[in-house]
């Protein structure tokens, strides 16, 4: 009954205002019109006098001149009322009916019932005011949905400008099919799940907008909470214990621009604060995921914690540049400079029947950990480019980069065995690693218009890169590891616009690699992408795009293959700019694959991880002017989008839409929306969740 309230209510309340507003329109038009004793004429009689008007002498003209100066005299001295406050308020409320699995649905909607503020966006301009011009504030989501934002600008022409943004997201992880040992047993436990809300809040003020010389400051803070399951993994055995999550971020920053007219400069200073910590513990007795005894006991956690305490602090130095020193040259850089420092904690306690990490045939009644390090990370970035045009239809682009830090950490380990209630042993461990890493970049490209609208544009690229860092216990190379990395790549493109309704671009890159950091790092790939563009007849716009990427990996033990490509089409239909009705329409096939050998860590030999997926994705919209009258109108949106895969996770994904907007008084409109979320799987059939919401609201415009 509530929903089908939510969909009645525009419809009821629509049968009245309108009507009483154009009936006391016209009785305001009679009135007026009886007061002043002028008749009403018809239109050919105006057009008569009209051009009887203009054909009589200028002379003639002269005696209504008195009248149109009382009439603008009159519009002088009378009092104008400027209108201050413009946008509007949507207030609403949703209902949810929903049925499957709980967890899939709060891990891909996460949308609740109740009460909520859907949207504003109010603009005030006071007519007079010494210390504002303009005021904007833009709500969405609030009360209640994963997602909720505000924004709040604030500006005195000439004088500074105020941004605040922020953002509020509610982020639930709980899939059952993922990271669960127990789930072939029809125990559904997550044990990487998580619960977390995380707040953004950025402030910026410019002094002096629009000036030659502009400073500003700034500060942001970023935080996060809440609750989950990660394992606590000891030797022999895993147990999933709870996990509550509390970290937090300030920056302050402070910066200058200067604006010129062919230079512009900007120069930052800033430092940030950071502070995490982690609580894993138990609270019951844990047989964990072993399923098995080991050397003929059963390996058992009675209590489990582990408490995680880190700090950080570093400062940076950020420097932008775009210059155009003359007609034919254009330049831009940047540079930046950090030095972040932690200092990380770390205190673990364990007791019941358990595994000596030294031992595997020794059993323990408990064990404690006590880790205390600290970590710096010099950090230098920088980046050039140029742009010239050396001839007439010839242009050239350098562009530079350059990536380099150095981690520098010492760590200090106490663990105490207790292999006894009233025997133990305890060791004492001190290290210390350093970690190099450096990354550069250099690109070369030229665009050649060979026609007037036919560009080329053909390039080199080259990266390459090394590390250092402490060789593991196994190595025989000596106490450093180090990695390079070497890529190659020939770059071109075309951009084509024979008629001007259509337009063709395309884009080529081919990497020849020679050594990468990881298994599963860029190393010989192929990146195609196509993209056509026309514009037809009767507000038609037909787009249409295919991609295709492909990474390869043969070295021995690694035979690493990955492909994806994608062919899109859409189809726009916006008659007279989609005034009464447009339709958008779009359609995608796609593929993924990725191949490659991993370790087994128990045997040590080589398996296969194999993943493919196929792939249709599809949206049909449609919007709608209702002509309910000659003074307004409502509008009808519908339509929805699906996703249906095949491969290795088959799924298919459902989701239907209606909204209804419907106007009652220049003031108000009312509106209500149907969707719904349909999710199954053939093989995790458990995960398969269906949910309808509708919502019912008003628009109360300023």
């Amino acid at each position: 009954m509530r929903i089908l309230l939510a969909l009645a209510l525009p419809l009821a309340l629509l049968a009245q205002g309108p009507a009483i507003q154009k009936e006391a329109k016209a009785k305001k038009t009679t009135s007026a019109h009886r007061r002043s004793g002028k008749p009403r004429l018809k239109l050919k009689k105006v057009r008569s006098s009209a051009r009887l008007a203009s054909q009589a002498p200028a002379a003639e003209a002269k005696p209504q001149e008195p009248a149109k100066k009382e009439e603008a005299a009159a519009e002088t001295t009378s009092p104008k009322t400027e209108k201050t406050l413009n946008g509007y308020i949507d207030l609403g409320a949703r209902w949810v009916g929903r049925g499957g699995d709980f967890n899939t649905y709060r891990s891909m909607v996460n949308l609740s019932q109740g009460v909520r503020l859907v949207g504003t966006d109010l603009s005030y301009e006071p007519a007079q005011s010494k210390l504002v011009d303009s005021m904007r504030l833009q709500m969405f989501s609030w009360g209640g949905d994963p997602y909720n934002t505000a924004k709040l600008d604030v500006l005195k022409r000439g004088k500074y400008r105020y941004t605040g943004t922020y953002s509020n997201i509610a982020y639930f992880n709980a899939l059952p099919s993922f990271a669960d040992p127990g789930m072939q047993k029809g125990i559904y436990l997550n044990q990487r799940s998580m619960d977390t809300r995380t707040r953004n809040f950025d402030n910026d003020v410019q002094f002096l907008p629009g000036g030659r010389i502009v400073p500003y400051i700034g500060f942001s803070r970023n935080s996060s909470y809440g609750t989950g399951v990660t394992p606590l993994v000891l030797t022999g055995n895993e147990f999933p214990l709870r996990n509550v999550t509390d970290w937090g971020q300030n920056e302050m920053r402070g910066g200058l621009r200067l604006e010129f007219n062919r230079w512009h400069v900007t120069v930052e200073q800033g430092g940030r604060r950071f502070e995490d910590n982690q609580s894993v513990y138990s609270t019951e007795a844990l047989s964990g995921n072993r399923s098995t005894t080991y050397l003929g006991q059963w390996l058992n956690l009675t209590s489990g914690n582990q408490l995680y305490r880190i700090r950080g602090e570093g400062e940076y130095t950020k420097g932008l540049l775009t210059a155009s020193p003359w007609d034919w040259l254009d330049l831009s850089g940047s540079f930046i400079r950090t030095r972040p420092k932690t200092y990380s904690e770390l205190n673990q306690a364990e007791m019941g029947n358990l595994l000596s990490p030294d031992n595997p045939v020794q059993f323990l009644v408990g064990s404690t950990d006590y880790f205390f390090g600290n970590a710096s990370m010099p950090h230098v970035s920088g980046s050039f480019s140029a742009e010239a045009r050396v001839a007439n239809r010839v242009r050239v682009r350098e562009t530079w980069e350059t990536d380099r830090y150095h981690t520098d950490g010492l760590g200090t380990l106490r663990s105490a065995l207790m292999f006894t209630p009233v025997s133990s042993s305890t060791t004492t461990l001190n290290g210390g690693e350093r970690l190099e890493v450096s990354h550069h970049r250099q690109q070369l490209e030229a665009l050649v218009d060979i026609l007037k609208n036919f560009t080329v544009r053909g390039g080199y690229r080259y990266e390459w890169g090394d590390s250092a860092m402490k060789a593991s216990t196994y190595s025989v190379a000596g106490p450093t590891d180090r990695a390079e990395l070497k890529r190659k790549a020939a770059l071109a493109g075309f951009m084509l616009r024979p008629v001007q309704r259509l337009s063709l671009t395309g884009d080529i890159e081919i990497t020849d690699g020679e050594k990468t950091y990881y298994r599963t790092g860029l190393l010989d790939t192929r990146r195609y992408r196509f993209q056509g563009r026309v514009t037809l007849p009767l507000g038609l716009f037909f787009n249409a795009n295919y991609s295709y990427f492909e990474n390869k990996n043969p070295n021995a033990g690694i035979n690493y293959d990955y492909q994806s490509q994608a062919a899109t089409a859409s189809l726009q239909w916006m008659p007279q700019g989609g005034k009464n009705v447009s339709v958008i329409a779009d359609y995608q096939r796609s593929y993924i694959k990725s191949d490659i050998n991993y370790l087994y860590p128990l045997g040590l030999f080589d398996v296969r991880s194999y993943y493919q997926d196929y792939a249709h994705t599809g949206t049909l919209m449609a919007d709608v002017r209702l002509p309910l009258s000659k003074t307004y109108s409502g509008r009808l949106t519908f339509g929805g989008s699906f996703v249906t895969t095949d491969g290795t996770r088959a799924t298919n994904y459902y989701q239907p839409m209606g909204r209804l907007h419907l106007p009652v008084t220049p003031k108000l409109e009312f509106f209500s929306e149907w969707r719904y979320y349909g999710m199954s799987q053939t093989v995790y059939t458990f995960e398969g969740f269906r949910a309808h919401t509708f919502m019912g609201g008003v628009r109360l415009l300023m």
